[in-house]
Order: C-alpha cells, then structure tokens, then sequence
C-alpha cells in the first residue's frame, strides 16, 4: 500500500508566444487517476499565470504565482510538488 500524494509529472513542453508570453503543457497524473493535459500559461517576465485544464480551458489564475520562484519548467515541478 503507497501513501504517496504526489502527482507523477510528466515531460514539460515549452511554447513560445509574444512580449514574453510563454506557455508550459504538461501531463500530469495524480495517484488512482488517469493522466491529465495541463498548461500554463505566464511571461517569463514576471505577473500572473493561468492554468489551463481540459475541463476548465478558459482557465484559472494561480494564486500568488511568484511563491513557485521564476515561471520556467521548474516552476511547474515546483507547483505539483509544494505543500501550498
């Protein structure tokens, strides 16, 4: 029997837009359930991030962005990985 939590991770996906804007896609899978696409979407300079899921594609703003460091790949581990 596993207690583990955490959500396995997958492969981080970078795509490019304008001024900065810059999107991560990730597959995600949390323990006993199906993986799941999810993307980011912030600048690499900073400000707010929307997560974008397939049940909710207009997406929700996280909630104080900045506490995951910079918006990069390790900005994605990091936001599966924390403990709020």
């Amino acid at each position: 029997m596993t207690t583990d939590t955490k959500p396995r991770v997958g492969t981080i996906k970078r795509a490019n837009g304008v001024a900065g804007q810059v999107a991560y896609s990730v597959m995600v899978a949390y323990p006993g359930e199906d993986p799941m696409p999810i993307t980011f979407v912030g600048s690499t300079y900073g400000g707010p991030v929307l997560m974008m899921t397939r049940g909710n594609p207009e997406g929700t703003f996280v909630s104080e962005p900045s506490r995951f460091g910079k918006f990069n790949p390790e900005w994605v581990r990091r936001f599966f990985t924390s403990n709020g």
